[in-house]
């Protein structure tokens, strides 16, 4: 007896052991594709059978077809490949969702006119003196037929009657002469470009007193899009987020894990939005508090005593700690900073009180020099707690040591979407082929909306080819698209504790999976980024594409 028909054989059992008896049946039968399981031998099947929103059986199209009955909906899937729903683990989600309805994204748009036209049509779409805004996720050098910064008169020529504020992550904005006219920023900042022909208003930091001038940067960025972010009734909120959670799944998202701030949004609204049936995506997040000072690290360290970890179900809720415990140490990409020892302490104070009560970590380290530090402070705390799947995001220059170090730990990866690469950031940053061939255990994310494209498919693009957009190649390091995927799936929901319940098609699992527009595994490698869902499933319901294929 074949694997398949052991798992056949245990389809048939749970559903003869179910409430309804011998009489039950799947709910329903997809056949006829290519599923890619992603199990632990990434196992190809042809068909599977779902049940009360899980996955019951896999195996042949024969095999599956054989159990269902007059009761069962079956989906032929015409050749069509099927992959498990992705999981972004490191998205600022809340910040974006609750702006959604007035937000347009040019991320990965390659055509500066198409750019325009996106921005054009979302204004139209709002009443005249809405504000627009594009909250990064894009960069001057995307554009392939005319690369540069965004000229006032472009913008002006696209929202003549809507004030525009383009963020390009923290490092400068863009607006149109409504947006300039209004923003307090503008107002109270003559630190920038402001002329004419110019729609840039920019401040770059240095690696200075301690990352201070870009900790101030982004301070200043902050202020000038929150001036502009419109003033919404609490249910145009909701309204907004459910609408951003459908956007996510039509770029083939199920499950995403929110790092943010308070100051982002209150995720009670996720448990209101459940309640009423409106949330069709797997919302899971990070435990809320601000620490910028030793005062604000001892309140920190109070709650997190007073709080648990791991406070979800399989739709939402609370898992860990992240992404900056101490948020005065906030690393850059483009340069390496050394920190005062007295934010490490403060680091490590917060740190332990959560190894004391058995939190997760996910932390924001992306030079080698700060995950030194605190891979020196996981060690000291590991000899009296231990690290529950401790994870070390974006980790761009993490050297071959300290991956090591890492490994000894048992922690875990999480690496983000480069495609929007810096100019002055080279290499294979992050190495992703050296990480997946270490045998850590590490996941694929976005770090969306302000500083990557939230599309999951072009961090898969990203990591299988080494190219950033519009098609440079710049990271000879790749991975396979198998592991990239594994990566994307089954190894995000490790990091998530949800590995019994999602990333991957397997009896038992929740049925979360996308029917592909064309094969993830055969295609051209440069065409990975321009794969969209055909149908978006969660728990066996469609969120997203056509009920019948």
């Amino acid at each position: 007896m074949n694997k398949n028909q052991i798992l056949l054989l245990l389809g048939i059992v749970w559903l003869c052991g179910s409430k309804e008896g011998i009489q039950a049946s799947p709910d329903v039968i997809y056949y006829n594709g290519k599923i890619a399981t992603v199990d632990a031998n990434f196992s190809i099947v042809s068909a599977m059978a779902i049940k009360d929103g899980r996955i019951v059986s896999t195996g042949t199209s024969e095999e599956i077809q054989k159990i269902g009955s007059a009761d069962s909906k079956f989906i032929d899937l015409k050749g069509k490949t099927v992959i498990p729903g992705l999981i972004d683990n490191h998205l600022h989600f809340m910040r974006d969702a609750v702006r959604w309805a007035n937000e347009a994204r040019i991320d990965g748009i390659t055509n500066r006119a198409q750019a325009l036209t996106i921005i054009r049509e979302k204004a139209l779409a709002l009443k005249p003196a809405e504000p627009l805004l594009v909250p990064g996720g894009w960069g001057e050098l995307q554009f392939a037929d005319h690369p540069g910064a965004f000229t006032r008169e472009e913008l002006d020529q696209a929202a003549p009657s809507n004030p525009v504020v383009l963020q390009k992550s923290y490092m400068a904005i863009y607006m149109n002469s409504l947006a300039a006219n209004e923003s307090t920023s503008t107002k109270q900042d003559s630190d920038g470009v402001n002329g004419p022909s110019d729609s840039r208003r920019e401040r770059r930091g240095s690696s200075v007193g301690g990352g201070g001038e870009a900790r101030a940067n982004m301070r200043a960025v902050n202020r000038a899009v929150q001036s502009m972010t419109p003033n919404l009734t609490e249910e145009e909120k909701l309204s907004s987020i459910s609408s951003f959670c459908g956007a996510l799944n039509a770029m083939g998202l199920t499950s995403i894990y929110d790092v943010g701030l308070p100051m982002d949004g209150p995720m009670e609204r996720i448990s209101t939005l459940k309640k009423q049936g409106r949330l069709p995506l797997r919302v899971f997040n990070t435990l809320r508090y601000t620490a910028n000072s030793p005062d604000q690290a001892d309140r920190a360290v109070q709650l997190i005593q007073a709080s648990k970890p791991f406070q979800s179900d399989a739709w939402s809720g609370v898992i860990g700690i992240g992404e900056h415990t101490y948020a005065p140490i906030h690393d850059s990409a483009m340069r390496a900073t050394e920190y005062p020892q007295e934010a490490y302490a403060q680091f490590e104070k917060i740190a332990e009180s959560a190894a004391s009560g058995g939190w997760n970590i996910q932390e924001h380290a992306q030079q080698d020099l700060t995950i030194s530090h605190f891979l020196d402070i996981f060690e000291r705390i590991h000899q009296r707690y231990t690290l529950p799947r401790w994870t070390l995001a974006h980790c761009d220059t993490i050297s071959p040591a300290n991956l090591a170090r890492a490994k000894k730990l048992d922690l875990t990866i999480a690496v983000h979407n480069h495609t929007i690469k810096p100019p002055g950031v080279g290499g294979d940053s992050p190495p992703v082929k050296m990480i997946q061939e270490s045998g850590i255990i590490w996941g694929l994310g976005s770090d969306g909306g302000v500083v990557a494209p939230l599309n999951p498919f072009s961090t898969l693009w990203w990591v299988v080819t080494g190219k950033i957009y519009p098609d440079r190649k710049v990271q000879e390091g790749t991975i396979t698209r198998q592991e990239a995927l594994i990566a994307h799936t089954r190894s995000n929901a490790y990091l998530l504790f949800k590995e019994k319940d999602l990333g991957s098609i397997e009896p038992g699992k929740l049925a979360d999976f996308l029917v592909l527009d064309r094969d993830y595994l055969t295609i051209p490698e440069d065409e990975i980024k321009e794969i969209k869902p055909l149908q978006t499933v969660i728990g066996g319901k469609v969120v997203f594409g056509e009920k019948n294929l």
